[in-house]
């Protein structure tokens, strides 16, 4: 009796541990599976997007050739986040122009394709970036006749890649840490499973199936099941532990996405600043050659469609180097800084002030005739010639020549019409400097 009590308990115990074994079996296969996943897709989204934040920052400087812009841009990338272990910008033939940190891993093919290659350790991202000039539309979205729409194709080229690698470190660690707390919930729920089937077989075997089925819940996603602790009679710890289990895992899965998306959104607030930050002028904060490119189309587009007037300053302070040279670059600067303010006083808010580059700088004016750009170029030129700095205790004063130029409906080109504006700039430097000189109307 004794032996037959002993076999009957030690298939009561089999019949009911084993199937709680494969279940939570299968919940630690799927769980670290599912949740494994996650976090290396997780990695490579990280990795693609810190590649396509540094591709889209460093367009204007890799078109531009500038070196060192680049070199900031791969060190600023590297401090944005401690698992890139190496950041490299190449050009278009695959020459070398910045890098920071150190890869180990072997570079992605470069051909002309978004690439992400993962190797034992490391996660390594490929990102191309192109040049994209599109003629920007209206943003009013009044229907337009077929006859006055003018949309000039993108046209795109391919500048160089961006390429990151990140470690894999921390997620290899991650996943040790998931698994190990994953067996030892599993062990944990195993010998207590195998304690309540030595009591009562019955009770055990529907208490397990009852719990059995909210397992199979969790394990196909439905984190929301719960089990009925007080219908769980002796199982009821069991019940409070898998609960308890299924709480963690839904934490962990809330705390992941919260991360995931507070990392995205992080990411998305980096590239409007990369974007705000390459359309303002770093020195004197007022628009960028870029900006002023965009808005000038954009205005052109306007004033062609309304029959509104559009004009155009075209600016450059007299004798700068002689300021450099005579002062040195600081104090240059900060005449540039001086002039920026001043110009800036004067205009409206609609009205653009942007700096070309060196001591160049244009307003875009819109509604806006010739003889009222005239006027206020005049303001301008008297304002900044009555300004001065001082400098080593003395004032510096300094002057600018000034062209303006009338948008012409018939040119539709922004290179043209800064050509006439540039032209007219050249005479005012011709007839002595510190003047304003309007185009000269076609006979």
């Amino acid at each position: 009796m004794k032996l037959k009590l002993s076999g009957v308990r030690v298939r009561l115990w089999l019949a009911t541990a084993l199937p709680a074994m494969l279940v939570i079996a299968l919940l630690v296969v799927g769980f670290t599976s599912q949740y494994g996943g996650r976090m290396t897709e997780a990695l490579k989204d990280r990795g693609a997007a810190s590649a396509r934040q540094l591709g889209s920052a460093a367009e204007f400087s890799l078109f531009a050739g500038d070196q060192e812009a680049l070199a900031r841009l791969a060190e600023a990338t590297m401090r944005s986040d401690v698992q890139l272990r190496g950041v490299i910008i190449y050009n278009a033939q695959g020459q070398l122009r910045a890098a920071a940190g150190k890869m180990k891993a072997r570079a992605p093919r470069l051909d002309g394709a978004v690439q992400i290659v993962q190797s034992k350790d490391a996660l390594v991202v490929s990102q191309p970036i192109y040049s994209t000039a599109t003629v920007p539309m209206d943003d009013v979205y009044a229907p337009v006749p077929e006859e006055d729409t003018r949309i000039r194709a993108t046209e795109s080229r391919l500048l160089g890649y961006a390429v990151v690698e990140m470690s894999l470190e921390v997620l290899a660690q991650q996943r040790r840490e998931l698994l190990i707390w994953s067996l030892a919930t599993a062990v944990g729920g195993l010998m207590l499973a195998g304690v309540m089937a030595s009591v009562l077989a019955d009770l055990v075997s529907s208490q397990i199936g009852r719990i059995n089925r909210v397992v199979e819940l969790v394990g196909e996603g439905h984190l929301a099941e719960r089990v009925d602790v007080a219908h769980s009679g002796i199982l009821r710890p069991l019940a409070v532990g898998i609960n308890a289990m299924v709480a963690r895992i839904a934490t962990t899965q809330e705390e992941l996405q919260h991360q995931i998306s507070q990392a995205t959104q992080e990411l998305r607030d980096q590239k409007e600043a990369a974007e705000q930050a390459a359309r303002t002028d770093s020195l004197t904060g007022v628009a960028s050659r870029r900006a002023f490119s965009e808005a000038a189309e954009a205005e052109m587009q306007r004033a062609l469609r309304y029959r509104t007037e559009l004009s155009l300053l075209m600016m450059d302070l007299d004798h700068f180097k002689v300021v450099n040279d005579t002062h040195g670059h600081v104090t240059g600067d900060a005449v540039l800084v001086s002039f920026a303010q001043t110009v800036q006083q004067l205009v409206r808010k609609v009205d653009l002030v942007a700096r070309l580059g060196g001591e160049e700088f244009v307003v875009l004016l819109p509604n806006i005739t010739a003889e009222q750009a005239t006027a206020l170029a005049e303001r301008i030129r008297e304002a900044v010639h009555n300004s001065h700095l001082l400098v080593d205790g003395k004032p510096l004063q300094f002057s600018v020549s000034i062209g303006v130029a009338q948008f012409d409906r018939r040119e539709l080109s922004l290179t043209g019409w800064m050509a006439r504006a540039d032209a007219a700039l050249y005479r005012a430097k011709a007839q002595g400097r510190n003047c304003v000189v309007l185009e000269e109307a076609e006979a």
